[in-house]
């Protein structure tokens, strides 16, 4: 992982973004969706944050569900969030969870380990596929101050999960026009544009959070900042059931 200070994060100024953010809400339901299109009977979400994205699925799909993250304040209040779903403290950099699953959720997490192909080997033998999403184009200074190796532009992801035991049978790029336009009216009118977004949401902010939202829906064209894969593995394990 990087040197970012994980624990931090998590202290109150970003909470509300993964609630209320128009972007976290479109990744959740792409991401929901992508999980239900293969067999999805255990799904365990590595890096889940606050526990956002497993709150939704468990309301959206029926199965067993996992969340490991690194950050020990993420998982208090994901265990808030849940509190029916079991959650593991987890270092991606130095393994990955006992047992074995049929999907396994990355979402937003690969762009923050520096070895992120050694994480997709570990992977394949314990998923029968995996549900990814990145941030995709050049990084820019909001993307490394919030711990990115990388983003993945063109077929980065794609080539990457090739080459470490996946077949890619999904792959769809997402923002344009609304959330790309967003991003840059954001990046031209704050020198911050990660203090615009996060923080404690107003009443005023939700409200043009919601109508972004509403709007990001007209996101139809197969392009964008936003990268969505499925892969599936060529080693999968004959049972997947958590131990």
């Amino acid at each position: 992982m990087s040197e970012f200070d994980y624990e931090d994060i998590w202290q109150g100024g970003w909470n509300d973004t993964t609630k209320y953010g128009p972007s976290c809400r479109h990744r959740r339901r792409i991401v929901g969706n992508m999980v239900k299109c293969v067999p999805h009977e255990t799904v365990l979400d590595l890096g889940c944050g606050d526990g956002a994205l497993l709150a939704e699925m468990s309301q959206r799909i029926d199965a067993q569900f996992l969340g490991s993250d690194i950050s020990e304040h993420a998982l208090d209040i994901a265990r808030k969030n849940v509190p029916d779903i079991p959650f593991v403290q987890l270092d991606l950099g130095k393994g990955v969870p006992d047992g074995t699953f049929d999907v396994v959720v990355m979402s937003e997490v690969l762009e923050h380990i520096e070895d992120d192909e050694a994480v997709m080997r570990k992977v394949a033998p314990i998923t029968k596929h995996i549900v990814i999403s990145v941030p995709g184009g050049p990084a820019d200074k909001v993307d490394k101050r919030f711990g990115h190796f990388r983003n993945y532009d063109g077929d980065l992801l794609k080539r990457k999960l090739q080459a470490n035991g996946f077949d890619v049978v999904y792959f769809r790029r997402w923002g344009v026009p609304f959330y790309e336009l967003t991003q840059l009216l954001l990046n031209s009118c704050t020198e911050d544009a990660a203090a615009a977004a996060g923080g404690r949401y107003s009443p005023m902010k939700k409200f043009v959070a919601n109508t972004l939202y509403i709007a990001f829906f007209l996101n139809v064209l197969p392009m964008g900042s936003q990268v969505f894969a499925i892969g599936r593995s060529r080693t999968p394990p004959k049972e997947t059931a958590q131990d």
